[in-house]
């Protein structure tokens, strides 16, 4: 069978008619890949057992599933291997009045790894129960499973027969929510003159009856119309569902002149066993095409506008060391990569998720003491580049950075200093182990505002009081109302004159 919720009912059918509704236990079990495949087989089945009393549970969570077990026994229930291993092991489900076992598809749960869980179900089961596996290929791992859990089994497929010819078929790439948008886009796309869809599930028949009249496309007499089988002189045929085998395909294309399919990547598979051999060709409608090139080259135009303001300072340094191992094009490239993921990130994330470090207001910035200067071979740009790398610190959680003799001095955002304070002590920067503080000086040099004719630090920090660093300092005259024996009266500024003046009174 291949890979289409629509062919379910074909092998589910039998499997529901030999369920009891009067017993109230497990009696039918679909192992299934993953959960959308659980989900689309309680789906089928429910439409299948309409007017019966049979309690169906699709176990997509184990946690959810097991709730509702409790509430009302499952006859029915379809999950991944793992979930129903889960379920058996806290026994809510029991597997002694099972009376079928499918597993749905075969070669995909094995692609996927899942034989572990599935040789745990499959122990649990009754050995005379009945074994259905279906499959969308026969490769030699399915063969080797085939051997296993139902040797010498009855198998029914669609053969390749003399008169079978391949055939051509494009395909556009959906997911399961997307396909009716696209058809609607295949549609607007190529404007075929007349045109089937191919629909074989009834719901997908109203949704898709909808959308087209919705278009414009109503009545029989409609251009394009649904339906399983194209009239002579079709020109092209949609594949909305998946044929379930060959016979209906040739049927659902009749003499078209173009067949195209809308495929989950999952059903590529069964669509190339469809065709028989025939060319695939898959199509990237235009509109896709389009967004995607209209996004690069939104994105060029920003990188262009910041390039004509040429306003680059710590960023340069920033990245200047790895242009000793990297191209500045592929250094380029990963800062797009970086650009293009934290914005996926903000469009994905609520507002009310927002990090503190970006809705910090200007100008709440602290600064940082760090214990790794020039006579360390530090730069600016090291020392940006072990705080940016930190996780949950961005480029504008820094401001300025000024690298001294023996250490350095950097403003953080503060909201973010305590973790960089926190993950940059210990770090290794050019060799030396890194140790992180606040510095209260820059907080009280903030606090009381610029000094009137201050220049900048000398290594040690301090202020050079705005005097000129070649001018000898001025003496200073004694406070005449120094006690005597007063501490202050011994300064060698209040020394210097007095002695001067003793000197001259002896002469």
């Amino acid at each position: 069978m291949p890979h289409d919720w629509a062919s379910i009912a074909q092998f589910l059918g039998p499997l529901l008619d030999r369920v009891d509704d009067a017993v109230r236990e497990v009696q039918v079990v679909i192992i299934t890949p993953d959960a959308d495949v659980a989900a689309a087989v309680t789906a089928a089945a429910v439409k299948l057992t309409v007017g019966r009393d049979v309690a169906i549970v699709a176990a997509t969570s184990a946690k959810r599933a097991a709730r509702l077990i409790r509430i009302k026994p499952a006859q029915v229930i379809a999950g991944p291997a793992e979930t129903l291993v889960e379920l058996l092991k806290s026994a809510t489900v029991k597997l002694d009045a099972v009376r079928s076992v499918c597993i749905a598809w075969a070669d995909e749960l094995i692609a996927q790894g899942a034989t572990a869980a599935l040789e745990t179900v499959m122990t649990e089961a009754p050995k005379d129960s009945g074994r259905t596996i279906v499959t969308a290929e026969l490769t030699p791992p399915v063969e080797e499973l085939l051997e296993r859990y139902a040797r010498r089994a009855r198998r029914v497929s669609a053969p390749i027969a003399e008169t079978d010819q391949p055939m051509s078929v494009d395909y556009v790439t959906v997911s399961a929510r997307s396909r009716l948008a696209s058809l609607r886009r295949l549609v607007d796309e190529i404007d075929p003159p007349s045109a089937l869809v191919f629909v074989r599930e009834g719901a997908s028949r109203i949704e898709v009856s909808d959308l087209l009249a919705a278009l414009g496309y109503a009545g029989d007499a409609s251009s394009i119309r649904t339906g399983i089988a194209a009239a002579p002189g079709t020109d092209t045929a949609i594949l909305f569902d998946l044929p379930a085998s060959r016979e209906e395909l040739r049927e659902a294309a009749g003499s078209a002149k173009r067949t195209i399919a809308l495929i989950q990547p999952r059903q590529l598979n069964s669509l190339r066993g469809l065709a028989a051999g025939g060319a695939l060709k898959p199509i990237t409608l235009a509109e896709s095409g389009a967004q995607a090139r209209g996004r690069d080259a939104k994105v060029r135009d920003e990188l262009r506008s910041v390039l004509r303001a040429g306003q680059f300072g710590r960023e340069l340094l920033a990245l200047e060391p790895l242009l000793d191992d990297y191209d500045g094009i592929e250094i380029a490239a990963a800062a797009l990569q970086l650009f293009e993921k934290e914005r996926a990130d903000r469009a994905s994330t609520p507002a009310a998720e927002v990090s503190p470090a970006r809705q910090r207001e200007p100008g709440s910035m602290v600064g940082l003491f760090v214990n790794v200067g020039s006579r360390d071979g530090a730069r600016p740009a090291d020392i940006v580049g072990s705080i940016a790398s930190q996780p949950g610190v961005t480029s504008a959680d820094i401001g300025r950075v000024d690298v001294r003799e023996s250490h350095t001095t950097v403003e953080v955002s503060a909201t973010v200093a305590d973790l960089v304070i926190e993950r940059l002590t210990g770090s290794n920067i050019r060799g030396r182990r890194a140790v992180a503080r606040r510095d209260e000086g820059m907080k009280r040099e903030a606090a009381r505002g610029p000094r009137p004719g201050g220049g900048r630090d000398t290594a040690s920090g301090k202020r050079d009081q705005g005097r000129d660093r070649g001018a000898r300092p001025a003496s200073r005259t004694p406070r005449r109302d120094t006690p005597a024996g007063d501490p202050r009266s011994s300064s060698p500024t209040s020394r210097a004159p007095l002695a001067a003046s003793r000197k001259r009174d002896r002469e």
